[in-house]
């Protein structure tokens, strides 16, 4: 499992990129002026520059199915509980977004999960290539860092609502671990690579202070013995109670879901987030 699955594009994602081509392709209309005038109220919309910083907690579910190579489905299937792992987690992540030309709008995100646990088995495991017995201490690890970048344009765009359509690239890093010392057994394995997520993006100004924003990133994608989901879900509310200066409350879903079939590098490994987060954004 060192690689990402290649590529299936489904008809919601075909539709995305179709729309965001013809959004590209027309004329600017008279809605670009409005971010030269007098009276633009200072919002999500407006803003060309903005950092947030959130707090989470997450809701933390894990499945794990590490096979011995060459052998599909040899290993056994596990859960964040079989392992000892906390089920929430409290994190912090920074987004950082920028605008390019009114329309267009660059959004940078980073998430890490750090998790750990120690068990007893009550029956034999077969993990990689070890298989750990009962009685076994097991020391587990698992660390997901995952860098998302995504672009969007702005098909519709004026003082109170923008809805925009775009593409996002997220770039991801995940290491298992698992080992019994008093054995001296161990067994590790990682998962590298990069997915791209059609992204539709809306930003709602409800009074001069409080707005609603959302962004939902999506794949599903399979080829060759190897299939995967991606999926990013974000809403929140915020108030700017200062010109450059908001903060909000929101909830946010990611999840992955990777499958490998193939003789060369089966197992499975899948990692669902959720939770309410509170922020503070500056922007201008």
């Amino acid at each position: 499992m060192s690689h990402s699955p290649q590529r299936a594009w489904s008809p919601l994602a075909l539709c995305l990129l179709t729309c965001m081509a013809i959004a590209a392709m027309r004329p600017a209309c008279a809605a670009d002026d409005f971010f030269t005038g007098d009276a633009q109220t200072p919002s999500p919309i407006t803003d060309r520059f903005a950092l947030r910083a959130s707090f989470i907690h997450d809701t933390v579910s894990t499945e794990l199915r590490l096979d011995p190579p060459g052998q599909s489905s040899g290993g056994t299937p596990l859960s964040g509980g079989n392992l000892g792992f906390r089920p929430s987690e409290n994190d912090g992540t920074v987004e950082l977004m920028f605008r390019l030309r009114d329309r267009n709008r660059i959004t940078v995100d980073y998430l890490e999960l750090d998790q750990a646990g120690t068990t007893t088995l009550s029956a034999p495991i077969v993990f990689g290539t070890q298989t750990f017995s009962p009685g076994d201490s097991v020391g587990t690890s698992l660390q997901w860092r995952v860098m998302g970048l995504t672009w969007t344009y702005a098909i519709i765009q004026n003082d109170r609502f923008e809805l925009a359509a775009g593409l996002g690239v997220h770039a991801m890093d995940l290491d298992v671990r698992g080992n019994v010392p008093a054995r001296f057994a161990s067994y590790e394995t990682s998962v590298a690579g990069a997915l791209p997520t059609p992204a539709l993006q809306s930003a709602w100004r409800i009074t001069r202070r409080f707005s609603v924003t959302a962004l939902a990133q999506y794949l599903h994608a399979a080829r060759n013995g190897t299939s995967g989901v991606l999926s990013d879900f974000h809403a929140d509310a915020q108030f700017r109670f200062a010109e450059n200066v908001a903060i909000g409350a929101g909830y946010s879903m990611v999840r992955l879901k990777l499958e490998s079939v193939t003789d060369a590098d089966p197992g499975l490994v899948g990692i669902s987030l959720r939770g309410p987060e509170l922020f503070v954004r500056a922007s201008f």
